[in-house]
């Protein structure tokens, strides 16, 4: 019984949220070009990042896009052996920016998000890495459940997992433990604890204004949308509607224009992967990651209709978790205006809930689909693949707004020829962290230690009543 608790209890709060920083402040949208890493980088190390949007207060653009911005490393603390801690930790630290033009400015930012990222950001900018061992197969390793004083014993089948109730109804003699304890470690992956941020990670800074200084410009005017697109725009449907005929959280929120190769070509130099169909082979990868607390960069997407039509193309991104992605779904909408044009459902997904009805995970979209039309529009412009974004208004949106929080207009990207890659940096990647047999020790430790600190029936308790 305590173990369906903790089931279920862990379903509910492993890809709980974590509480964004509730500001209106405008973030500083910045693309990290140097690997960091906790157990690599040392305090002092220098990274740089590049500026890919505008950074806009009250119609100035104070540091404009393309800048280089420059920090250093304050703090790298690894997790090693998994003795002394059980997360890694970073602390970044920015102290000036340089325009395209080569002029200097002093900086000061903090950290408030890393995008689609395992990691945490807390209030004072710290990144916090992940419970390696809180990872949804621990929970098969039992539970306690009253205070005595055998409770911190744990028999070596009780390292197995499973393994512990198979050995229970098929004894296999003294090595049956040992094979069992093998077969988990071997085969059941284990999360990497280690933080790593390689080059294209996207991140935001809260800037203080007040100890910054900045070469202001007057912001260029938002672009006028081409006026017979535009008149059309105004009419199409904009919902999204899943199989059943239900309406889905997804919405019409950007217009391409643009030949099939464009958008191909344009959505790789921006870094972003067609989704794969739902396969045996994809819905298994789909489950490695989950439970390894990886990323997996063309996970199926779930089927959703316009107009009756399954999305002739899928795009999304992320970057080191599989619980968080932007994607847009792109339908072929015929030629406006002498110019092929598509329509986009762009939306984020920002964590896994469980379907109770289809007993199976489903992904959680940010209802701020505003949000994902910018980012969409901001990786294609600064990747010079699209023209700057204009936008068309639609009647009667606020009756088909639905859920979705949307000043309900639509982008619109004027496609151009583009091949360039995304620049991950020519330095090497850093390798992983530690040997096969230090990975191995380090797993032991980091599992004996959850078993010991929470996985028991008081954490658990806890938890679901702090969620709840």
């Amino acid at each position: 019984m305590y173990r369906c608790l903790v089931f279920w209890v862990v379903v509910a709060t492993t890809q709980a949220g974590i509480a964004e920083v509730n500001s209106s402040a405008p973030k500083l949208e910045v693309r990290l070009q140097t690997h960091l890493t906790s157990y690599a980088s040392r305090p002092g190390s220098r990274f740089q990042c590049v500026v890919i949007s505008p950074f806009e207060v009250n119609g100035e653009i104070l540091i404009p896009e393309g800048s280089i911005v420059y920090g250093t490393v304050r703090r790298a603390l690894s997790v090693h052996l998994g003795f002394g801690r059980e997360r890694a930790a970073m602390e970044l630290s920015f102290s000036e920016y340089e325009t395209p033009d080569g002029l200097r400015f002093p900086l000061r930012a903090k950290l408030v998000s890393i995008d689609n990222a395992r990691e945490e950001v807390n209030a004072n900018g710290r990144i916090k890495g992940i419970l390696a061992a809180a990872n949804p197969d621990e929970v098969l390793n039992g539970i306690w459940g009253r205070p005595s004083l055998d409770m911190f014993y744990r028999p070596l089948e009780g390292l197995t997992g499973l393994g512990q109730e198979i050995l229970e109804k098929y004894p296999m003699g003294p090595v049956g433990p040992a094979v069992m304890l093998g077969v988990r470690c071997f085969i059941l992956r284990f999360p990497e604890p280690e933080i790593h941020l390689p080059p294209g990670t996207d991140m935001e800074l809260l800037v203080d204004q007040s100890s910054s200084s900045f070469a202001k410009q007057p912001a260029p005017p938002v672009p006028d949308a081409p006026a017979e697109l535009a008149e059309w725009l105004r009419r199409v449907p904009v919902k999204v509607m899943k199989p059943n005929g239900a309406p889905a959280g997804d919405r019409i929120n950007i217009a391409f224009t643009g030949s099939r190769q464009e958008l191909l070509d344009a959505f790789n130099a921006s870094g972003w992967y067609t989704a794969l169909p739902t396969t045996f082979g994809s819905f298994t990868h789909v489950y490695i990651a989950f439970n390894g607390k990886s990323k997996y960069a063309r996970a199926p997407v779930s089927k959703l209709l316009y107009k009756g039509k399954a999305p002739d193309l899928v795009f999304e991104k992320s970057l080191d978790t599989i619980t968080k992605r932007h994607h847009v779904r792109i339908w072929k909408a015929g030629v406006v205006d002498g110019q092929a044009t598509w329509l986009g459902a762009a939306t984020h997904d920002t964590g896994l809930e469980f379907n109770r009805k289809t007993f199976w995970f489903t992904h959680r979209i940010d209802r701020r689909v505003d949000d994902e039309r910018h980012k969409v529009s901001i990786d294609l412009t600064f990747a010079r693949c699209s023209e700057p974004v204009s936008y068309g208004t639609r009647d009667n949106v606020v009756d088909e707004i639905g859920p979705a929080l949307t000043d309900g207009r639509i982008a619109i990207l004027s496609l151009q020829p583009c091949s360039a890659s995304v620049d991950t940096g020519a330095q090497p990647s850093p390798r992983p962290p530690g040997s096969k047999m230090t990975r191995l020790i380090r797993r032991v430790v980091l599992e004996s230690r959850s078993y010991i600190l929470r996985e028991n029936v008081y954490y658990w308790t806890f938890e679901m009543i702090r969620h709840r």
